[in-house]
Parts: C-alpha cells; sequence; structure tokens
C-alpha cells in the first residue's frame, strides 16, 4: 500500500547532489532543513494545506490563511528555531476577489503574531491549497529527530487531542476553546527556545504522539517505552494517533530534566533499546490499530 513515507523515501537519493552539498547541516528527514550561509544557518521548511484534507470546506479564508502559515511554522519550532521571513504559493478556484482579501487578512494576522516577514509568492487556479515556505535562525544548536539515547526520558509540552476536537467542533459549527485552537494553532517557540541547548531530539506533533515519536526512534535507531497514563490527553487514546496538536515531543537526559517546569513539560516515558514503541495502559501492553494520521490513506 502507498503511504506518505514511502513515497518521501523516492526522493532521498536526490538530497546532497549538488554544489550546495557543503551547505547543508541538516538535510532531508528532520522537521527542517538547515542550511550554512557564510556563517549563519538558516532553517527552512515547506508546508502544504489543502481543503478537505487538512481544513474543512467550511473554514473562512482568512483561517485558512492563518492556519497555514502556523502549521508550517511548528516545524522551526521543533528544530530549536525562530521565523524570520516566508513565501507563500496560493491555488484558489474562488472568483470573488473578497475571499483574497479575506485571506490577506489571515496572513497579516500570523505576520504580527509570529513576527515573520513575507517575501514573495504566487498564486494559481485550482482547488484551493496554501504552499508555505518558512525560514528561521536557530537558537543554539540544530533540534534534530536523530539523538535519542536510551535511558532518556520522553516530554511532551501540551495536552494531546485539542486538534481532534477542536476540527469535530467546526464540523459542528461549534464556537469552542478547541475549533479556536485548531483555527489558530501555536507553535511551540518559547518553549523550544528552552530545551534548545539541553534536549537530544525533537518533533513536533502534528501526524499523532505514536507515529511522529517513531520518527525519532527511527532516526536515532532506538525504542521507546510510554505510559498512557502520564499523557496528557483531552479525551481517550485515539488523540495519540491523530494529530493536529502542533505540542513538541522531545528527549532528554534525566539531569538536563531538573530545569524543567512540570507544570508546562510532561514526562510521558523514556528512550529505550531497540526499534519498537511499547505503549503501557494499566500495566499492560497496549496495541493500536494506526499510528498516526497519513494524507495517503
Amino acid at each position: 500500500m502507498i503511504s506518505e513515507k514511502k513515497i518521501l523515501k523516492t526522493f532521498q537519493h536526490l538530497i546532497k547532489q549538488s554544489d550546495a552539498e557543503d551547505l547543508i547541516i541538516v538535510g532531508s528527514g528532520d522537521d527542517a532543513a538547515v542550511l550554512d550561509t557564510k556563517g549563519r544557518n538558516i532553517v527552512h521548511s515547506l508546508d502544504i494545506s489543502k481543503i478537505n484534507t487538512h481544513f474543512p470546506s467550511n473554514f473562512l479564508p482568512e483561517d485558512i490563511a492563518y492556519r497555514s502559515v502556523a502549521v508550517a511554522l511548528s516545524d522551526l519550532a521543533a528544530m530549536g528555531a525562530h521565523p524570520s521571513f516566508m513565501t507563500i504559493g496560493l491555488t484558489c478556484d474562488s472568483g470573488d476577489l473578497k475571499w483574497y482579501e479575506d485571506f490577506t487578512t489571515g496572513i497579516d494576522n500570523s505576520i504580527k503574531d509570529f513576527k515573520v516577514e513575507l517575501v514573495g509568492g504566487d498564486v494559481t487556479f485550482g482547488d484551493i491549497s496554501v504552499c508555505v515556505n518558512v525560514f528561521g535562525f536557530l537558537f543554539n544548536e540544530p533540534l534534530k529527530r536523530s539523538g535519542a539515547i536510551p535511558g532518556e526520558k520522553i516530554y511532551v509540552t501540551g495536552r494531546l487531542g485539542v486538534g481532534r476536537q477542536g476540527l469535530e467542533d467546526i464540523k459542528k459549527n461549534i464556537h469552542s476553546e478547541f475549533s479556536k485552537k485548531f483555527k489558530k494553532p501555536e507553535p511551540q517557540f518559547a518553549k523550544s527556545k528552552h530545551i534548545s541547548n539541553i534536549a537530544s531530539s525533537c518533533i513536533d506533533i502534528s501526524d499523532g504522539l505514536i507515529k511522529d515519536l517513531s520518527s525519532i526512534c527511527s532516526m536515532s535507531n532506538v525504542g521507546a517505552s510510554i505510559n498512557f497514563e502520564d499523557i496528557p490527553i483531552l479525551k481517550d487514546i485515539d488523540d495519540l494517533t491523530y494529530g493536529d496538536d502542533f505540542e513538541l515531543c522531545f528527549t532528554i537526559s534525566e539531569e538536563n530534566s531538573l530545569s524543567l517546569d512540570k507544570s508546562e513539560y510532561f514526562c510521558i516515558g523514556k528512550i529505550t533499546e531497540g526499534d519498537k514503541i511499547a505503549l503501557f495502559k494499566d500495566n499492560s501492553l497496549i496495541k493500536l490499530e494506526k499510528d498516526g494520521w497519513d494524507s495517503f490513506k
């Protein structure tokens, strides 16, 4: 069966095959690339948001714009970076100029909230899709997915399942704190800065905790053991595989974890030997039917 992961692997042989190879500090496989340009590392990531896949058809244009920027910027936070500038490619089939004016309002709001500059873009006709290129700079060293070590603790930065509930509320036209957070996700820049010189690996939770943690495990050649009771979730176990929360999942040594405020950072387990993720509930091993979100499934 085709999957996003299998498709992305077909592109990997193209990475670092140019004269720019010596500029690439971190390449394909992490949340964003890190490039060395005249001694200063630029962090870059690209994200595509599509109607009925990443946001529902009843989304307002200003909400489409804001959310598309926010979720793209979350990848910078996952790399331990803050935003600087961006470009936006918009595909849209609306013939109403006000739609584009409202979309611009959403972009303007994101510029103000995230202190990021828009430096270019493009518009074309078709089903609504937004491609956002984001660029930023590191707080300290890159927070890669490949640094986890057996024995380290696993943390998340906030409650999971909020995105799932928010989308459900939006589809029912319910205005709630959850629908607001779905429309306006918050990239975790402050927490990213705090952990940027003490965490060993990191990823943002966009496709579900289990799937995103598995990316850390795969790239670090480790396994993980997590406890359901320790995970801050909104409703039920499906919150672990849904995604759209854009919190951070990171690993950290016992010593470095002492500097974390336990009211803002939640320890959910530890890194282990091997290559599997073991989820325990009431001291029993739980098997999940899926690991997370994949737009090709």
